[in-house]
């Protein structure tokens, strides 16, 4: 009887530890073969599925970020929640991101010296990850204001990296409800 495979999870199996893959190599000095090796498949298996490393790495993207919007399932919509409870849905997505952070970033300008900085504003992959965390942060936290708070989620990331240890949770409570007040 033959082997029958759910092509759609198979799909974003792959996808999923592509992203893994992405992060701790970059993007511009990985080849496809490496790529394949690191996934532990063929590259006529990788191909099945996917047409090219660029394919790949929006699909990588895509995935990673419908793996952190499910783990917020859990939590109150913006619609439902009140302040104190959209302050926790940004707390939660701060802690959701920020022990990938410095990986995604060293991946993201890696990504970018090899598309050109003038390209970044039409990248796909790009506007895929700005855009669905923009949504995540209307879902949970305030629709009006996402791109704001996208901008201070981002900014409050990169100043934990730059401190070189973690941002207390109380700090990123507090600037969150000077914004959300």
């Amino acid at each position: 009887m033959p082997k029958i495979v759910d092509h759609d999870k198979r799909r974003e199996e792959i996808a999923l530890k592509a992203a893994c893959v992405f992060l701790e190599f970059g993007y511009k000095e990985l080849g496809m073969r490496q790529l394949c090796s690191h996934l532990n498949m063929s590259k006529s298996a990788v191909y099945h599925y996917y047409k090219s490393k660029d394919e790949l790495f929006k699909a990588a993207t895509e995935a990673i970020v419908r793996h952190d919007s499910g783990n917020l399932a859990d939590l109150p919509l913006a619609v439902d929640a009140t302040t104190e409870q959209k302050i926790e849905n940004f707390v939660h997505i701060f802690q959701a991101i920020e022990s990938r952070h410095f990986q995604e970033m060293k991946l993201v300008f890696d990504y970018i010296d090899v598309i050109g900085q003038e390209a970044v504003a039409e990248d796909a992959s790009i506007e895929i990850a700005n855009n669905k965390y923009q949504q995540l942060l209307a879902q949970y936290i305030d629709a009006e204001n996402a791109i704001e708070l996208y901008s201070i989620l981002i900014g409050l990331l990169t100043h934990q990296t730059l401190c070189g240890g973690q941002l207390e949770p109380e700090y990123v409570r507090s600037l969150a409800s000077k914004y959300l007040a």
